[in-house]
């Protein structure tokens, strides 16, 4: 396939149907491109202003691209130059690491048809969204120790089945509030959360539609060096209205194409450069040598959603309020320490409460402390820790906890502690590379102490609101399929329409029992079974 950018604007020309010499006038004026995707969403931005100056478009049209694709069948994808990843995506414990997010969609009157209809309409899709973000068909290499999206020479991996006959009835799911056992990673993901082998690139992104009977299942993977959950979201965000052929504005385009490798600006000095780096999100000083395969064995964890209306967030919220020491506490914050108290209740049996420390590990979007746009769709979040004796968490009134995680957050310099990860992450020698893959090959990862918690809140993404038109609409449900036991998990899942909010949960088998009998933390939420 021809690499020349000259290609994409003559498809563009077409596909925007604008005469050539109204591009023309525009793309004098382009200077300062870097790559060719950023070409393409450039000369897409173009042809939209021509097409303003040539049909005098009114000004109630004037923010939406013009580029809309009807026949996709003679569409191929866009080369773009290699893109590097910013600082905190060359985290090498983040390579070949999904994170999944499974949408789930009531159908309708059922054609024997909707299977095709449901792969073309997806397929589509994942067309237009890679003409204007040609990265996401990309796949991540290490090349000479730097991680890199590269061009794949194909649209994103979509995979379309048909499980009516081996899955229950969507009904079921409604039934039994979409629980972690009906979701299995095995079945309804396009791949695996943890990496299973290192010798292959790792897709951008990857997509698979379940259909069930009366429902769909669609699983979106992303890769965690490219993107953290918010950019995930972003990216479904974007895939929806290129399901329903609906233009890109110039921000989306502008926003979706940033150049990733200077967005995080790394240190030009580290506080303690001889030391051996500690990548983000890697947990010092703990038994990083068992698999969490070997502890999904050994010590039966297991996953759970847990459901807390929006009244019973405002009630919790409330009582925070009422004991509180900072000068505010947010809902997050409530919960939180409300998910502290109750697993470390769980936990009194095995540990002296008087001497024995907990840690609550909080992944904070860093965007805004950055100044970094909300739209960016790489992974920006960094871990905030707040620690304390097991007796203080559980004597503390909910509002004095509240306002500890919530000091922990005011207290810490955001900006320069994910500068500060982004730089050792980037002086990783190769050396050091090639010892953690190794050290990761397989599912072995780091688990964390028997102590500790570590959260990550998508509760503000706003998954609810996409819409995909079509056969899909709006989701009904958005969960965290289930994937292998990592205790001390906890994913604080997108707050629906109505303010409900799924918690995921991992513990000992012998703690979530103890979790589903605790009459405190169970007056706010309800358990899926």
């Amino acid at each position: 396939m021809s690499q020349d950018p000259v290609t994409h604007i003559s498809i563009l020309r077409k596909l925007c149907r604008i005469p050539s010499k109204s591009c023309q006038r525009e793309e004098t004026a382009r200077v300062g491109i870097t790559s060719h995707h950023q070409l393409l969403a450039k000369t897409q931005s173009a042809c939209f202003t021509a097409a303003l100056l040539d049909s005098k478009c009114n000004s109630t049209t004037p923010h939406r691209s013009l580029f809309i694709i009807d026949n996709m069948a003679e569409v191929t994808p866009p080369m773009f130059e290699d893109e590097q990843l910013d600082a905190q995506g060359q985290n090498v414990r983040l390579s070949r690491l999904y994170t999944q997010l499974c949408l789930c969609f009531p159908l309708n009157g059922m054609e024997p048809e909707s299977l095709s209809h449901l792969h073309r309409y997806l397929e589509d899709g994942l067309k237009r969204l890679t003409m204007s973000f040609p990265w996401v068909a990309g796949h991540v290499v290490d090349e000479d120790s730097v991680f890199k999206i590269k061009p794949s020479g194909r649209f994103p991996a979509l995979l379309v089945k048909d499980l009516r006959t081996q899955l229950p009835p969507f009904c079921e799911y409604q039934a039994k509030g979409f629980p972690f056992h009906m979701l299995d990673e095995d079945v309804i993901a396009p791949r695996k959360t943890l990496p299973e082998r290192f010798d292959e690139p790792a897709s951008v992104l990857l997509v698979q539609a379940n259909l069930v009977d009366g429902g769909a299942l669609l699983v979106v993977n992303g890769q965690h060096n490219c993107m953290d959950m918010h950019g995930q979201a972003q990216i479904i965000h974007l895939l929806a209205k290129a399901c329903c052929n609906e233009g890109y504005t110039e921000e989306e385009l502008r926003l979706g194409n940033l150049p990733r490798a200077d967005i995080i600006p790394v240190l030009e000095t580290e506080d303690s450069p001889s030391a051996q780096p500690t990548l983000p999100h890697e947990t010092a000083g703990v038994d990083s040598g068992t698999s969490l395969q070997d502890s999904h064995t050994k010590l039966q964890c297991t996953w759970a959603y847990f459901l807390f209306s929006q009244s019973a967030l405002v009630e919790l919220k409330a009582l925070a309020v009422k004991s509180m020491t900072a000068d505010y506490v947010s809902t997050d914050d409530a919960l939180s320490a409300l998910i502290w108290q109750a697993v470390t209740r769980t936990r009194l049996a095995r540990f002296d409460s008087r001497t024995v420390t907990s840690t609550f590990d909080r992944q904070v979007d860093a965007r805004r402390h950055l100044d970094t746009p909300p739209a960016y769709t790489g992974n920006v979040v960094h871990k905030v820790s707040s620690t304390l004796p097991m007796h203080h968490i559980l004597d503390m009134p909910l509002g004095v906890l509240a306002s500890h995680l919530r000091t922990s957050l005011q207290s810490t310099d955001i900006a320069h502690e994910v500068r500060r990860a982004a730089t050792k992450a980037h002086q990783a020698t190769s050396a050091s590379r090639s010892r953690s893959s190794q050290h990761n090959s397989g599912t072995t990862r780091g688990t964390l102490p028997p102590t500790d918690i570590r959260m990550s809140s998508w509760a503000k993404e706003d998954c609810y609101h996409v819409d995909f038109g079509g056969l899909l609409g709006k989701p009904e449900a958005v969960r965290r399929p289930n994937f292998p036991a990592w205790e001390g998990l906890v994913y604080l899942l997108p707050k629906k329409l109505d303010g409900e909010i799924a918690i995921a949960l991992c513990l000992r088998e012998e703690d979530m029992e103890e979790l589903k009998g605790d009459d405190t933390f169970t007056r706010f939420c309800s358990y899926i079974v």
